[in-house]
């Protein structure tokens, strides 16, 4: 396995250099206003987004250094200093050329030559980069590293054995039932011990991004946070309707199948502990290791999957640009980011040896992929889908690679592998709904104690998620779950995403059972756009229906059940 590349900072780039250029800049404006056509604009467009590229790949480039070993006193200031300065130099000065652009009379000429989603993204996202929120941004970013350092550094014990919360986490997939329950009062208990600490950062952040919503105008955060999302295709009340066809198609199809894991496991009721392990569909403790083998097999899947996506993972093998292995202070989770002005594309894992290891590496290769083919979109802004649109790419290679994991498993394991997650497309889309409705209620209802957001939060969970018995002792974990979501913490309303893309994937999957060829194509070409078109604009021309479209999910949910021979 190649060694995960660890970026360094470039010490050439620094606040003073980023608000100089973005001085000179907007000197230009002016001219390129009076001029009579659109050459002087295209030509200050071309400049700017050079300058976004090298701001972009720069911040990534901290950002991952430091995800990367969050020990690291050097790299831990390096992001500081681009989080704290460079970004706010950068914010101010985007915001100013935004609002010029939107206001000159040759922004359609620039938006014929960069396609109209430009405007719409520079439009939605203008309020993100309103001066006036610049130091509550550079503070809720901070309290949001500071919730990622606390999770790094944790440790807990489980047989004897102490590990990171991630490995403890894996666990919860082991066939004995006692080392799932201890892992998961281990896991679970962290969080119920720190819950004060955790509430506390979350409060701040809370705090400060309702102030960032009034201080725009708004009532509270929520249209703030959608512009985030860059969401120019639907708002709250097509989210809240969403949610609704989750809990009329899906949420029946959870208490199903909890009945049917707790009868496999000859248990009454099925415990919050037991969630993690179904014997007709989890793999055995261990399926994916060793670690080391993971990268020589994942090569073999896209080699027989796509030629032209098996180069992109060489490559990415080659340059050192897949950090696999979980490891004392590294940041929690996984994620896939670029390095805009080098051309390069990252992912970031925390494999322990389970099939979530699996799962977990074709979701961010998907990203990659996407990342790689839309490399020759000239507008940074462009590159990337809104997230919504992005994850169809990620959950899409998920299903994809279903019929080429025999790299990994046994045949009998590809197809428990298989079934197991259709049965997650049904939890996640429960979930998901549990965890939007949390960030709806919470912003809207900013000034709630903890006590009432965990309130919130379990009446939720029962709502979207039934059929898990949380009696007893299992009481006290009740609202630790969310508190173990960095989402929340870091990126407010991204979850929603998920729901939204997993409709989209579950239609590949679809089609590739139909026809391989024309599903591949259909796939690379959602890549080759990536964010030039909206979220639904993708979904239409990909043929694939829209997410709200009403009788989606109840058709999707039926295919599911059938996977599945549920009830």
């Amino acid at each position: 396995m190649s060694e995960a590349h660890r970026p360094e900072p470039s010490p050439t780039l620094t606040a003073a250099l980023v608000a100089a250029e973005h001085e000179r800049l907007a000197g230009r404006v002016a001219a390129a206003d009076a001029a009579a056509g659109p050459e002087p604009w295209n030509a200050l467009q071309a400049d700017w987004n050079a300058l976004k590229v090298r701001v972009y790949g720069e911040g990534s480039r901290r950002r991952h250094r430091f995800s990367q070993d969050t020990r690291d006193a050097e790299a831990e200031a390096a992001e500081a200093e681009f989080r704290e300065k460079i970004l706010p130099a950068a914010q101010a000065g985007d915001s100013a050329l935004v609002a010029a652009l939107l206001a000159s009379r040759h922004r359609e000429a620039v938006a014929e030559r960069h396609g109209r989603q430009l405007l719409r993204v520079l439009e939605v996202g203008q309020e993100t980069l309103a001066p006036v929120n610049s130091d509550l941004r550079v503070e809720t970013s901070g309290i949001a590293r500071d919730y990622d350092k606390l999770l790094a550094g944790a440790e807990v014990t489980v047989g004897g054995e102490a590990m990171t919360l991630s490995r403890a986490r894996g666990r919860l997939g082991s066939p004995d039932a006692e080392l799932r329950r201890e892992a998961f009062e281990a896991w679970s208990g962290w969080f119920v011990q720190r819950r004060d600490e955790l509430a506390a950062l979350f409060g701040s952040l809370v705090e400060r991004r309702d102030l960032m919503g009034r201080n725009l105008g708004h009532e509270n955060f929520v249209p703030l946070g959608y512009a985030g999302m860059l969401r120019t295709d639907y708002g709250p009340a097509e989210a809240a309707a969403f949610r609704e066809a989750v809990l009329k198609n899906a949420s029946p199809l959870h208490e199903a199948l909890c009945r049917e894991q707790a009868a496999a496991l000859g248990t009454e009721a099925l415990r919050p502990w037991d969630r993690g392990f179904h014997p007709g569909f989890t793999l055995p403790t261990g399926a994916a290791e060793p670690v080391s083998e993971q990268l020589d097999k994942a090569g073999r899947v896209f080699a027989r999957l796509s030629p032209r996506l098996a180069a992109h993972f060489e490559r990415m093998r080659a340059e050192g640009l897949i950090d696999l292995e979980n490891r004392p202070g590294k940041a929690a989770g996984a994620y896939c980011t670029s390095f805009a002005d080098t051309g390069q594309v990252a992912i970031f894992c925390n494999s322990i040896g389970d099939e979530g290891d699996v799962k977990t590496l074709m979701h961010e290769m998907g990203h990659a992929f996407q990342g790689w083919e839309s490399l020759w979109i000239e507008s940074v802004d462009l590159r990337s889908p809104s997230l919504d649109a992005c994850e169809v790419h990620s959950m899409g290679m998920e299903f994809l690679s279903l019929p080429h994991l025999d790299e990994f498993f046994s045949p009998e394991d590809c197809e428990r592998f298989a079934r197991g997650r259709w049965a997650r497309a049904i939890q996640l889309l429960c979930y998901v709904s549990v965890v939007d409705a949390f960030q709806h209620w919470i912003y809207e209802n900013p000034q709630a104690s903890p006590d009432a957001r965990d309130a919130c939060w379990v009446e939720l969970q029962d709502r979207f998620m039934p059929g898990i018995d949380w009696s007893g002792e299992a009481e006290r974990h009740r609202a630790a779950r969310w508190y173990a979501q960095p989402h929340v913490f870091r990126r407010p309303f991204y979850y929603l995403d998920y729901a939204i893309a997993e409709t989209g994937a579950m239609q590949l999957a679809l089609l590739d059972a139909q026809d391989h060829e024309a599903c591949l194509e259909t796939y690379l070409e959602l890549c080759r756009l990536g964010g030039t078109r909206s979220v639904l604009e993708l979904f239409d021309g990909a043929g694939l229906r829209s997410p709200f479209e009403p009788a989606v999910l109840a058709d999707l949910m039926r295919h599911a059940a059938q996977v599945l021979h549920a009830p």
